[in-house]
């Protein structure tokens, strides 16, 4: 983007200075590391043994009085460690310093949002995409909603579907059928919202972010996941040489909600919101003087944009969090079994085997903590929500304390929430090493606390910490709520079920004559096998499945020369039209082979799966979008695609509107052969 156009853009994100004060423990230093019992020096038995004959006498509160009840060893060593650990260890800094340094955690998204301090070199080194906050597509997603009566979570909507005509008013102009006083108005509902989600009339909340976070953003707005399990063993992130690489998508998720929860960001979503509800407001009120002239029942329009959001939010972090939290439990159980497999020695020093193991640990239990408290979408201050908002709430009384002793709630300030649970982790990982039960049998002297098990065993420590970070996720966020299907799954099912079109097959044409008509014919096998394996962990495709077919064409027959796209789509624009264009498949997008295509299947090489090319239909090679293109730059409406992306992350981005060959493209441009591999493609 050039410095012209973000000059304009920096409405925002000027105030994103402040946000920086907001993170004297941002989430570079989240996570006290002397809360993970890191690798140290082993502790012998001998050692802790001694403290059996200390007479210890701690401050009020770290201990209950001895009249009532008689402290066991255990309680007094436990007492012990949160008194000497509450400002943290001599080792916290290094180990904090040291796991930024492995860069397996997420951020806090601040380095991906543009401002006015960004220096030239980080301007250069990023591409920069405007960022709408409130996603375009929630607007016709909304309207299919109170059409459908179904909310983006499945669950039915407390209203009636609304009325076909009322969703026909919507697009209209005011004047045109709103009785007195609203037929002065000419304005257009559909489009004051879409102005207001951001536009040249409205451009304030508008900010410019770097596109690894914006296409991260748009697909867990609707859902998508980053990876299917197909890709993810495409990929072989379960090695243990892929560990970083896996880190990345998780980072990439919780950066996601690092950036919407921002104290700017969150209240330019909340206003955009707030300005949407008002037009539906007006649009209402006019809709319920024409129905009562008419002796029509009255309808309400903007509570049923506050529901859809409230389960739409709700839903979008749900389902990232989830994916968050199952992929670091699959990271974590073979890490875990390692570690309780190394034999136990005399040495006092750990192992580089073991530091290798503990710093993997402790980046996954650091992952999970800012997953846990900044993977939200609070509505506090949103019409129709009773909570004000709580970006300015006082602190709670004890904010000063160095642990939370008792459980934890959520709360709408997202420094508060990451606060109280970074406390109440700290105490309870100390009470479940001390305190905890059925640790499992180690050859220890009778009647040390099972604390001193722990302590000299770094896999039992680690597991101590994991149940302690379970017991502080559910208090924070409760339950997780089952998801039946992905969200486009359930939109697919749905639209194929009302009857329309739905176009979701393709058009395919073969553009190379290099290979003979047996190879092509082996090519076809391969590719169609290859693009049929998807969906294995999704739930309710069969119906989909069924539409995912291919429709080949040989472009020669049609007098196009070979490689010849532009001719090419050109045909296809005018195909579209025709009686015989097959149903079911896209209007907008066609594939074709073309002699690269062709041999990544035939001829497979190492590290690089087989890919079909996506063409643009309506890309117009002559239109020069000078602001447009320098967020896509070189996209010339071709974008390669792997063979395994095909259907359910292509397909389902581009049929949930969140993302087209345009905004794929640079997450494919810096591919040797501008092949799009997944949305941290280049980055």
């Amino acid at each position: 983007m050039k410095a012209s156009v973000l000059s304009r853009r920096l409405h925002l994100t000027r105030s994103l200075q402040c946000a920086r004060l907001l993170h004297t423990r941002s989430p570079r230093s989240n996570l006290d590391p002397s809360t993970l019992h890191a690798p140290r020096r082993r502790t012998r038995v001998s050692e802790l043994t001694t403290l059996n004959k200390l007479n210890l006498n701690f401050p009020r509160g770290y201990a209950e009085d001895a009249d009532n009840h008689k402290m066991n060893m255990a309680n007094l060593l436990l007492n012990l460690d949160l008194l000497l650990s509450q400002n943290g260890s001599s080792e916290s800094s290094q180990l904090n310093n040291n796991r930024i340094t492995r860069g397996n955690t997420p951020s806090g998204a601040l380095e991906h949002v543009l401002q006015p301090d960004t220096t030239p070199s980080q301007i250069e080194a990023k591409l920069w995409i405007v960022d709408r906050i409130l996603e375009p597509q929630t607007i016709p997603h909304f309207i299919e909603a109170t059409m459908f009566g179904v909310l983006s979570d499945g669950s039915p909507s407390s209203f009636p579907p609304l009325s076909e005509e009322v969703v026909m008013l919507m697009q209209q102009p005011l004047a045109s059928w709103a009785p007195p006083p609203f037929d002065v108005s000419h304005e257009i509902p559909v489009q004051q919202m879409m102005v207001r989600i951001g536009s040249h009339e409205d451009s304030t909340r508008l900010v410019p972010i770097s596109k690894e976070l914006h296409s991260m953003k748009s697909r867990l707005w609707e859902g998508i996941m980053p990876l299917s399990e197909r890709r993810w063993e495409e990929l072989k992130l379960d090695s243990p040489e892929n560990f970083h690489a896996a880190c990345q998508y998780i980072c990439a998720i919780t950066n996601t909600f690092h950036y919407l929860n921002l104290a700017p960001i969150k209240g330019a979503l909340r206003e955009t919101y707030s300005l949407i509800w008002a037009h539906l407001k007006d649009f209402e009120d006019a809709v319920n003087a024409k129905n009562r002239l008419e002796n029509k029942p009255e309808v309400q329009i903007a509570a049923r944009w506050h529901e859809y959001i409230k389960a739409h939010f709700n839903l979008v972090a749900s389902r990232s969090h989830r994916w968050v939290v199952n992929t670091i439990d699959r990271l974590r159980v073979p890490i875990l079994q390692e570690l309780s497999g190394i034999p136990a020695t005399a040495e006092i020093t750990p192992s580089p085997e073991e530091w290798t193991l503990t710093n993997k640990l402790h980046d996954l239990l650091e992952n999970g903590a800012q997953a846990d408290s900044a993977i939200f979408l609070p509505m506090d201050g949103y019409e129709g929500e009773d909570l004000a908002a709580q970006d300015d709430a006082p602190p709670r009384p004890d904010a000063s304390e160095p642990y939370r002793r008792e459980p934890i709630f959520f709360s709408a300030n997202a420094d508060a929430r990451k606060a109280d649970y970074y406390l109440r982790l700290k105490y309870l990982s100390r009470t479940e090493a001390w305190l905890g039960q059925e640790r499992g049998g180690m050859d220890m002297p009778a009647g040390l606390p099972t604390g001193f098990e722990v302590l000299s065993d770094y896999a039992k420590t680690a597991q101590c910490q994991v149940t302690a970070q379970e017991k502080v996720r559910l208090e924070l966020r409760g339950e997780p709520v089952p998801i039946e299907q992905e969200l486009w799954v359930m939109k697919a099912n749905q639209f194929i079920g009302s009857g329309n079109n739905f176009e979701w097959g393709f058009v395919a044409y073969r553009l190379s004559h290099d290979h003979t008509d047996e190879q092509w014919e082996a090519f076809k096998t391969k590719f169609e096998a290859d693009i049929a394996n998807w969906g294995r962990e999704l739930s309710k495709v069969d119906t989909i499945r069924e539409r995912s077919k291919i429709y080949w064409r040989d472009a020669r027959d049609l007098g196009i020369a070979d490689g010849d796209i532009d001719t090419l789509r050109t045909h296809f624009q005018s195909f579209r039209d025709l009686e015989e264009f097959p149903s079911g498949v896209h209007s907008d997008i066609l594939l074709a082979a073309d002699k690269g295509v062709i041999d990544s299947y035939l001829n497979p090489v190492p590290q690089q799966g087989g890919f079909v090319i996506a063409i643009d239909a309506d890309h117009d090679p002559n239109e020069v979008d000078t602001e447009r293109m320098d967020e896509s730059p070189g996209y010339k409406g071709v974008v390669r695609v792997l063979g395994s992306l095909l259907w359910d992350d292509v397909g389902a981005l581009v049929f949930m509107q969140t993302q087209g060959l345009f905004e794929l493209w640079p997450l494919a441009m810096h591919h040797p052969q501008g092949v799009y591999e997944g949305p941290l493609g280049g980055f």
